[in-house]
C-alpha cells in the first residue's frame, strides 16, 4: 500500500502542491466562494483561527474518474467542468475542502475577475473596526502601484523571518517608526502562519474504498460550509454516472437564460427531469442510485434539451414575458415541458399557444404553485399520462383542477389586476428588462404623479389605481418632472380617443371625477385587453 499523506501540513507547501497533486472529483461542485469571503478567510488565518480538516482521497490506479483542477484565472459564475484527464497514482482528491483550498490557491497563485490579491502589511489588527483585522482585498494592479504597503501573498513567502526588518527598511524606509515596526510585525506573522506554522490538517480515506461509499463519505462531510443541496448530490451521482452529462446540463442552462435574462438553474432542470421521467418532483436522496432514470435521461437528453428550448421560445414569442422580473414561478413551466416532451419533435403544435398561454398566466394569477408544488407538479403529469395530447393541451382537466385546488374561479377576476406587473407586460406587448446595464432598471411609474395628485386631494385607492400606472426604465423615470406629464405621453391607451381625451381633460382640469373616469376607462381597457390575451373573451 501507498503512503498515506502528511496529517498536518504548512499552508505554503500546500498551495504549491495544489496544481499538481491533488484534483477535484465530478462530484464536487463548482466553486462559489466570493472575493470578501476569501479575504477572510486569509484574515481568519491571521487571527490563528483553525482552517478545519481537509477530507482526501487516492483512489486505486484501476479507477477512471473525471477530475478538474484547481483553476488560477477565475471569473464570477463561471462553470468549472471536469476532464476525463489521467491521473497519476500520487494525485489525492478533494472530497471536503475545495472551497478553502481554492480560495488559498487564488490568494497565492491565481487572479479573481483578473485581479490579484494583496495584503496591507500596514495593517492595524487593533483598530476598531467591522472588517478584517488584516486587510486582504483582490484590486488591479494600478491601485496598488502607487502605494507600497499593499503587497502580493506570494512575494511575502519568500522572505525569511530573519530578513523582514531589512525588507521593511528597503520599502517603507519613509514611514514613521510605528508604523514600521507594525509592519515587521504584520509580515513576520503573515510568514509564520503560511509558511511555519502546520495549520491544515488532512483526513485520508482508504484507498480501497470503493467509489460508492466514498461518494456516501461525501454525502456525509459535506453538511457544513458551503451545504450540499439534494440537488447538488443528484447532479454529483448523475455526472458520476454520466460524465458527458455535466457539460450538457450546464450548457443548456446557459442557454435557457440567454445571458441574463431569465435565471434558471441546475436546480429547476434536475426537478423537470423527475417529473418528465416519472420519478416525482420530489427530490429524494434515494434518487441517487437510480441507475433507469439516470439511463433514460441520457439516452433521452436531446429531446428534454429541445423540449426546454421549445419552452423557452414560448415563453418569449407568445407569452410575451421577455425577462425572469415576469416569471412569477419557474414551476409553471415545468407542465409545458411536460407536455411540450411528450409532443411530436418536442415543439408547441400549431394551434395550443392560447391554451398554454393561459395556464401559464392563470398558474400566476391564481398563486397556484405557491403551496404544495410537487404534488401539484406529480398530477397534472398523471392527467397528460391518461390524455390524448395529439388532441392538444388538456386545458379543460387542468383548469378545473387548478380550480378545485385553489377555491378559485379558474376565470380572470378584476382583482388579479392588482397583479400590477403581469397585467402591464400584457398590455405593453411583452416588456423587457436589462437589470445589468448601468442606471438602467424597469420601474412603475405614475401617470399623473402622485405628488400632483395628493396636493389635488386625490385619495389614494384612485392615485395608485392600475389605471394610473404604466411600466418605463428608470432612466426616464427620473427625468420625468412631478408636473402635470406631457400632452404626448405614451403609455398603454394613449391611443384610444376616449382615453386620450380623458387624459387631456385632467391635464387641464384636474380633480377627483375627472382622474376617476381616467383611471375607471383604463382599467377596463385593460382588463378586456388581458382577458382577450389570455382567451377569456
Amino acid at each position: 500500500m501507498s503512503k498515506r499523506i502528511k496529517t498536518t501540513q504548512r499552508i505554503w507547501d500546500v498551495v504549491r502542491a495544489l496544481e499538481d497533486e491533488y484534483r477535484l472529483p465530478s462530484i464536487q461542485r463548482s466553486f462559489v466562494w466570493e472575493e470578501n469571503r476569501i479575504a477572510k478567510l486569509a484574515d481568519s488565518l491571521m487571527n490563528d483561527y483553525p482552517i478545519g480538516s481537509m477530507l482526501v482521497w487516492r483512489p486505486p490506479s484501476s479507477l477512471r474518474i473525471r477530475t478538474r483542477r484547481f483553476v488560477r484565472q477565475y471569473w464570477s459564475g463561471m462553470h468549472l467542468i471536469s476532464e476525463d484527464e489521467p491521473i497519476s497514482e500520487s494525485t489525492y482528491l478533494v472530497l471536503d475542502g475545495q472551497q478553502r483550498l481554492q480560495s488559498l490557491y487564488l490568494t497565492f497563485f491565481g487572479q479573481y475577475d483578473g485581479k490579484h490579491m494583496y495584503f496591507k502589511t500596514n495593517s492595524d489588527p487593533e483598530a476598531d473596526q467591522d472588517s478584517l483585522r488584516y486587510q486582504f482585498s483582490f484590486l488591479p494592479e494600478k491601485e496598488v502601484s502607487n502605494d507600497p504597503h499593499w503587497i502580493r501573498p506570494s512575494e511575502l513567502t519568500k522572505l525569511n523571518v530573519e530578513d523582514v526588518s531589512a525588507f521593511v527598511d528597503e520599502r517603507h524606509g519613509s514611514d514613521p517608526s510605528v508604523i514600521k515596526k507594525r509592519i515587521v510585525r504584520n509580515i513576520s506573522k503573515f510568514i509564520r502562519v503560511f509558511n511555519i506554522d502546520e495549520k491544515i490538517i488532512f483526513l485520508d480515506v482508504e484507498e480501497k474504498a470503493p467509489y460508492d461509499d466514498v461518494l456516501e463519505i461525501f454525502v456525509r462531510t459535506n453538511s457544513g460550509g458551503v451545504k450540499l443541496t439534494k440537488t447538488d448530490l443528484i447532479f454529483a451521482t448523475i455526472v458520476l454516472k454520466v460524465p458527458d452529462l455535466e457539460r450538457q446540463i450546464r450548457d443548456l442552462v446557459d442557454e435557457l437564460n440567454l445571458g441574463g435574462q431569465y435565471d434558471f438553474d441546475i436546480d429547476f432542470l434536475v426537478k423537470t427531469t423527475f417529473v418528465l421521467l416519472g420519478k416525482g418532483a420530489k427530490y429524494d436522496v434515494s434518487k441517487l442510485r437510480d441507475d433507469p432514470y439516470v439511463e433514460r435521461l441520457s439516452s433521452g437528453f436531446g429531446m428534454f434539451r429541445s423540449a426546454l428550448l421549445s419552452t423557452i421560445d414560448f415563453v418569449r414569442t407568445d407569452a410575451k414575458i421577455l425577462s425572469k422580473r415576469f416569471l412569477k414561478s419557474e414551476l409553471a413551466l415545468i407542465p409545458i415541458i411536460d407536455f411540450i416532451f411528450q409532443s411530436p419533435h418536442q415543439q408547441v403544435l400549431e394551434g395550443q399557444s392560447r391554451s398554454l398561454r393561459q395556464y401559464l398566466y392563470m398558474s400566476f394569477f391564481m398563486r397556484f404553485f405557491s403551496y404544495g408544488a410537487d404534488g401539484k407538479l406529480d398530477y397534472m403529469h398523471k392527467i397528460f399520462e391518461d390524455k390524448d395530447l395529439s388532441k392538444g393541451f388538456p386545458i379543460a382537466d387542468v383548469s378545473q383542477y387548478m380550480s378545485n385546488r385553489t377555491n378559485l374561479s379558474y376565470e380572470f377576476a378584476e382583482s388579479m389586476l392588482a397583479d400590477l406587473d403581469l397585467v402591464l407586460n400584457i398590455a405593453q406587448g411583452g416588456v423587457t428588462e436589462i437589470p445589468s446595464r448601468r442606471g438602467w432598471s424597469l420601474e412603475r411609474d405614475h401617470i399623473f404623479p402622485r405628488s400632483v395628485l395628493e396636493k389635488k386631494g386625490i385619495p389614494e385607492k384612485w392615485r395608485d389605481d392600475v389605471g394610473n400606472f404604466r411600466l418605463v426604465n428608470k432612466t426616464r423615470n427620473i427625468l420625468k418632472s412631478d408636473d402635470l406629464p406631457e400632452k404626448n405621453l405614451e403609455f398603454f391607451g394613449s391611443s384610444n380617443s376616449t382615453i386620450k381625451s380623458l387624459f387631456l381633460k385632467n391635464r387641464d382640469n384636474l380633480n377627483e371625477r375627472n382622474f376617476q373616469q381616467f383611471v375607471t376607462a383604463r382599467r377596463t381597457l385593460l382588463m378586456s385587453t388581458v382577458k382577450a390575451f389570455l382567451g377569456f373573451s
